[in-house]
């Protein structure tokens, strides 16, 4: 099961690299305009995530603060 679990995160990965190869070699077949809407759709994109996480963990601050609290 944790090898399972191993794997399929290296795979994903592989997959991930793979993907971005791809565009690495079409990039730059790209007209400026299209590169920058693509960039800054994947930016956004990575600010939610990183919104997301801080608010998670600013949440889970906040549990374990009350708890001592108590």
């Amino acid at each position: 099961m944790v090898f399972k679990f191993i794997f399929k995160g290296y795979k994903k990965k592989l997959q991930e690299k793979f993907k971005y190869k791809f565009d690495i070699n079409n990039w730059m077949n790209l007209t400026k305009a299209e590169r920058l809407e693509i960039d800054s759709r994947e930016k956004d994109e990575s600010m939610r995530k990183k919104k997301q996480l801080l608010k998670s963990i600013r949440e889970e601050y906040i549990k374990i603060k009350n708890n001592k609290d108590f």
